[in-house]
Parts: structure tokens; C-alpha cells; sequence
């Protein structure tokens, strides 16, 4: 896609937002904040799910490549590996109480839930760690998984 396709989709995209604006406007007034929000989630989530998952798959392995190049790169730095001994292990911690919670609104029948993406920590993991890299995992003290670091 050209620069110029996306600034011509950009600039229709705006000139069509007041209308979208006065009709959200309008079906909030008819059906309420809770509804409206959820139809249009849904919406947008049915339009755009499948373009989505298109991208994804096509883009991630090259996006995990480079995250591993770049994780490479940064622990050559001085400094870099003592700071992220210090900052991976809270941010597993963060992550995987971030995927508890999605779990547990998605139990509770809480419907945003299931517009919340979990984050795949086992495979973060394996990818940095099958990449012929010197990791070292950081276990957590409360049973969560390992984070390979290095």
C-alpha cells in the first residue's frame, strides 16, 4: 500500500467523520452509552477482525525476527542486561497478571473480554530462546511461567 493510498483512505476517513459523529450521536440518544458502545464494537470488530488476522500472520514471524535482532543488539550494550535482570521479571509478573484478568472478566461473562487479546508469554519465550541465544531464565518466586533474558 502507497503512502498516497493511505493518505487518500486518511482523508476520506475524515471527511466522513461528522457523519459518523451525528449518528453516533443519534443512537446513543435512542439506545444508550452500553448498547451503542457494544454495537459498535462489534462492528468494528466484524469489519476489521479478518484483515487483522490477514496482517498478523503475515507480519509476525519478521516482527519476532527483529524483536530477537533487536534483543540481540541492546544486550551488547553495557548496562543493558543488569537493567533488563531488573525490568523482565516485573513485566512477566505484570503480563501474566494482565492475562489472569482477561481470563477471569471472560469467566464472569464480562463481554469486553473477549475483544482483549491474551499476551502469549510461552512464546515470547521460546522464540528468544530457540533463536540460538545465551538465555537464562528468570523464574518467578509465585509459580508463573519463565521469561528467557540474554
Amino acid at each position: 500500500m502507497t503512502i498516497k493510498k493511505v493518505s487518500s483512505q486518511a482523508f476520506s476517513a475524515a471527511q466522513k467523520a461528522p457523519e459518523v459523529a451525528r449518528s453516533v450521536a443519534s443512537e446513543v440518544q435512542r439506545a444508550g452509552v452500553k448498547d451503542t458502545a457494544s454495537g459498535i464494537a462489534k462492528t468494528v470488530y466484524t469489519k476489521y477482525e479478518p484483515a487483522a488476522k490477514e496482517l498478523y500472520a503475515k507480519y509476525e514471524p519478521k516482527a519476532e525476527k527483529c524483536a530477537v535482532t533487536a534483543w540481540r543488539k541492546l544486550n551488547q550494550l553495557p548496562l543493558f542486561p543488569k537493567v533488563a535482570d531488573v525490568v523482565v521479571p516485573t513485566a512477566a509478573y505484570c503480563t501474566e497478571k494482565y492475562n489472569q484478568t482477561v481470563l477471569s472478566t471472560a469467566e464472569k461473562g464480562y463481554k469486553v473480554s473477549a475483544y482483549l487479546p491474551l499476551v502469549p508469554v510461552e512464546k515470547i519465550a521460546k522464540v528468544f530462546s530457540e533463536d540460538g541465544s545465551e538465555s537464562a531464565p528468570v523464574a518467578s518466586s509465585q509459580g508463573e511461567p519463565d521469561v528467557a533474558v540474554h
